[in-house]
């Protein structure tokens, strides 16, 4: 992330527990059903999504830049018992090897990457063939939403360490190869605009055809 406010990742935390019992506790745990196998989180955050692994999960790594993120997160994972490597990094560059997990989650992350494009690119390459993204994001809405975000998006961005509230994220995922049939917009929810409306579910990658690998 370019612009880090470092009073962010507190003011998140302190925060995101009143949104999560209005709307991202039931959603967080629905989106994340759909994660099985070894598990990658890209920016995890102060680790909330991981009081809602399923048992179908068998091991979990996690991304995250922030140190007082990473430091959040480990002290969620110890109390939840979950056994997880957190390691420094951007959604641009993976720490790890191609093909390396079978689910790799978004919650809430692709709205504040640098690029977009390469984030999902780097998410592709360590999927497994058959993996899963697992999608929980807030988006650009449509008609008046939409402009009212595309109008604050560098304001919200600078106080939000990197936030951009417009973002086309079922397109940029589309775009990077993913079947996103298996993703649902949720354009009524109780969070306010600029971080709604929101799109949830997961998406797979599109085989390549025989032209297409050769």
């Amino acid at each position: 992330m370019k612009h880090r406010n470092p009073l962010f990742p507190y003011v998140y935390r302190l925060g995101m527990p009143i949104f999560d019992r209005l709307f991202y506790r039931r959603y967080r745990r629905e989106a994340m059903s759909n994660a099985a196998g070894r598990l990658l989180l890209i920016g995890v955050g102060p680790g909330t999504d991981l009081m809602f692994l399923p048992p179908a999960v068998t091991s979990v790594a996690a991304v995250e830049p922030v140190p007082a993120m990473r430091r959040m997160a480990a002290a969620v994972a110890r109390r939840n018992d979950v056994a997880i490597d957190i390691v420094d990094g951007i959604g641009e560059s993976i720490p790890f090897p191609d093909n390396s997990f079978d689910s790799v989650h978004v919650g809430l992350v692709l709205c504040s990457v640098d690029d977009v494009a390469a984030t999902l690119r780097e998410i592709r390459r360590v999927l497994r063939p058959g993996g899963r993204l697992v999608v929980l994001e807030h988006v650009r809405g449509e008609g008046a939403v939409g402009r009212f975000q595309d109008l604050i998006a560098g304001p919200w961005s600078w106080l939000t360490s990197g936030c951009r509230p417009n973002r086309r994220t079922v397109d940029a995922i589309a775009a990077a190869g993913f079947d996103t049939s298996g993703l649902r917009r949720i354009r009524r929810t109780p969070v306010p605009p600029p971080c709604s409306p929101h799109l949830q579910g997961f998406a797979t990658i599109v085989p390549e055809t025989e032209g297409e690998a050769g």
